[in-house]
C-alpha cells in the first residue's frame, strides 16, 4: 500500500511540475548608437542624420506638471548622400515604447528605429542643443 501511495505521489508531483507555465523571455531593445544632434550615421548606401530638435516640452524630473509633455525631432533619411525624406518623431515623457517605436530606416530584414531622446530635463535647467542625442535600436 505504501508503494502505491508513493507512486501516486510521484505521479502527481510529475504532472504538477510539468503543468506549470514556462516564463516568457522578454527581448530587451538593443540600442545600436546614440546619434548626436547634427551628426550622421552611414548604413551602406543609406544614412540617417539627426537634423533638428523642434521642441522639448517634457515635464522635468522633480517638477509637478499638469501634462507630461513631449519632444519633437526631425531625422533626415539619405540615399547616396541625397536627402530623400525628413521624418518627424514625437517622443513622450517615457520615451517611445518598445511596442511602438518609430521606424526610420528599413534595410533588408532589419529596421532602424527611433527609441528615445536624451538627456531628460531635470528641474528648470536648460539643456544645450549640442548635448541632445537620439537613441536608435535595431529590430
Amino acid at each position: 500500500m505504501k508503494k502505491l501511495f508513493f507512486l501516486l505521489f510521484l505521479f502527481n508531483l510529475f504532472f504538477s511540475l510539468s503543468a506549470q507555465e514556462k516564463p516568457k523571455q522578454i527581448q530587451t531593445p538593443k540600442i545600436i548608437t546614440k546619434l548626436k544632434l547634427g551628426k550622421k550615421i552611414n548604413l551602406k548606401s543609406k544614412s540617417l542624420q539627426f537634423l533638428k530638435l523642434v521642441e522639448d516640452s517634457r515635464c522635468p524630473k522633480y517638477v509637478s506638471c499638469v501634462w507630461e509633455g513631449q519632444a519633437k525631432v526631425i531625422v533626415g533619411v539619405y540615399e547616396n548622400d541625397i536627402l530623400v525624406e525628413e521624418k518627424l518623431i514625437i517622443i513622450g515623457a517615457k520615451g517611445i515604447t518598445p511596442d511602438s517605436p518609430k521606424e526610420l530606416l528599413k534595410q533588408e530584414e532589419k529596421a532602424i528605429l527611433g527609441y528615445n531622446l536624451s538627456p531628460y530635463p531635470v528641474n528648470d535647467e536648460k539643456i544645450p542643443h549640442k548635448d541632445y542625442y537620439l537613441e536608435l535600436l535595431v529590430k
